[in-house]
């Protein structure tokens, strides 16, 4: 059961997170709506409100942008609803507690005014939406584990996070991880409480009811968001494929690339010949700086990309690993933050797509504040995703060490977290920064989590035990 323990002026204390974090949701919104959108999140809207699938993108975002975009047209429903999830995360987290110390507050100030949170949730891409559905998910699992028992409150909890964890893996495409340390994490918490046999089995009831929900609605997704495009489901795959091939054959043109060659010479040829001109490892788009480099790869006969892609990651194992290590460290460490896109405002997106959707571009003043505001944290560790991963694995290793029910389930979304960074490894095909941010949130919500009840006495007595 939860701890009803306070620290001693505990109740101004809870009173002054409470208020914080409501001024801290009004500054949020102000900051963010109706929404800051790039080409991405503006063509997803174009989709949700034709009901029709064009790029590759997850289908189910650009549905859920097209529901809440046919109750209030644009994006702002949205937006509130997206903030909404993480600040009621924010809202339960003393509940998991069972008291509010006095450092809990000036923490979560900080974080509300930090770039990833003021202005990032105002920005209208998967990958907050993912970030904000993950969180809320595991905090609710979080809560069902502190109860012990699925039944009642502790059961609509379950149900509730189980729910948030798909829908999360559902509009990021490697957001599954989050879902599978959530998992795992809640087995450990029943195995710790109750038995290990109970553990392993919260886990696969986790898992197995989260993976059938997911399949079960990503096949709903292609009869109510038909793709118009036949290329479009397998597209984002081939795109790694066609940027791994040319990084292997940037560094080294004699690499063997035989099914290629026996497919297509003249594509072959092509490769090679470009792949120099048209790489950068910072992101893929560069391709096109190479003319005819990516027309070619797209035109090669059925098959033949993608078995010289599994060729050379097999044969070639050291130029691709160069290859994918340097793509990494660029969206990891982003050495150049500018090229790596570290925050957008306003509106921008294609012109013919913007004017169909009745949506005029936008940067007014509030929205220059606001990249100036973020602008005073470029090239220090507030945006760093580094600093991030190694708060969250500090986060991880605490609560571990307390050890409660819920903290297990809540050093999952550390690990989660950082699995899910890690997958960019290998799928990597830009440095933009949004694309780790889960892992830069997840940090911040855990250091929130850790200052309503610090576990230093804890893991003190852990230790003398």
């Amino acid at each position: 059961m939860f701890r009803k323990v306070e620290t001693p002026g505990g109740g101004v204390a809870r009173n002054l997170y409470a208020g914080t974090l409501a001024v801290g949701l009004l500054i949020v919104l102000a900051a963010g709506l109706p929404g800051h959108m790039t080409t991405d999140s503006v063509i997803q809207l174009a989709e949700g409100r034709a009901g029709e699938q064009q790029s590759f993108n997850p289908a189910f975002m650009s549905w859920l942008l097209g529901r809440f975009d046919s109750l209030l047209s644009g994006t702002a429903l949205f937006v509130a609803f997206s903030v909404a999830l993480l600040f009621g995360a924010l809202a339960a987290l003393p509940r998991l507690a069972g008291r509010v110390h006095v450092l809990a507050a000036p923490v979560l100030a900080l974080v509300i005014l930090s770039p990833q949170v003021l202005i990032y949730q105002g920005a209208v891409w998967k990958d907050v939406f993912f970030a904000n559905s993950a969180i809320a998910g595991t905090v609710l699992l979080a809560i069902s584990a502190e109860r012990g028992a699925l039944r009642g409150a502790g059961l609509a909890a379950w149900v509730s996070g189980l729910v948030l964890l798909v829908v999360a893996a559902l509009v990021r495409q490697n957001g599954v991880l989050a879902l599978g340390a959530a998992a795992l994490a809640f087995g450990l918490a029943a195995g710790f409480r109750h038995s290990w046999r109970r553990g392993l089995g919260a886990t696969a009831a986790v898992l197995t009811a989260g993976l059938v929900l997911f399949l079960a609605v990503g096949l709903v997704m292609t009869r109510v968001m038909p793709s118009t495009s036949p290329q479009a489901a397998g597209a984002g795959l081939r795109v790694i494929q066609h940027f791994d091939l040319v990084g292997v054959a940037a560094r080294d043109p004699n690499a063997s690339f035989a099914p290629l060659e026996a497919a297509d010479p003249r594509a072959a040829a092509t490769l090679r010949s470009l792949a120099p001109q048209g790489y950068n490892p910072e992101r893929v788009d560069t391709i096109g700086n190479a003319p005819g480099l990516g027309e070619t790869l797209w035109q090669t006969p059925e098959g033949a990309v993608a078995r010289t892609w599994t060729h050379v990651a097999i044969t070639e194992f050291p130029d691709y690993a160069a290859h994918r290590l340097e793509v990494f460290r660029q969206a990891f460490l982003t050495p150049d933050l500018l090229a790596c896109l570290p925050v957008t405002t306003g509106v921008q997106g294609p012109e013919a797509v913007l004017e169909e959707l009745g949506m005029p571009s936008r940067q007014d003043r509030r929205d220059r504040e606001l990249y100036n505001y973020a602008t005073w944290f470029f090239d220090t560790p507030v945006l760093s995703h580094l600093t991030y991963a190694l708060l969250s694995l500090g986060v991880m290793v605490a609560l571990v060490l307390r050890g409660r029910p819920s903290d297990w389930v809540m050093a999952g979304l550390q690990a989660g977290a950082l699995a899910f960074a890690g997958s960019f490894l290998v799928i990597a095909l830009a440095c933009d920064y949004r694309y780790l941010y889960f892992l830069d949130l997840a940090a911040l919500f855990g250091l929130v989590h850790l200052a309503l009840d610090p576990p230093w006495a804890a893991i003190r007595r852990r230790f003398q035990t």
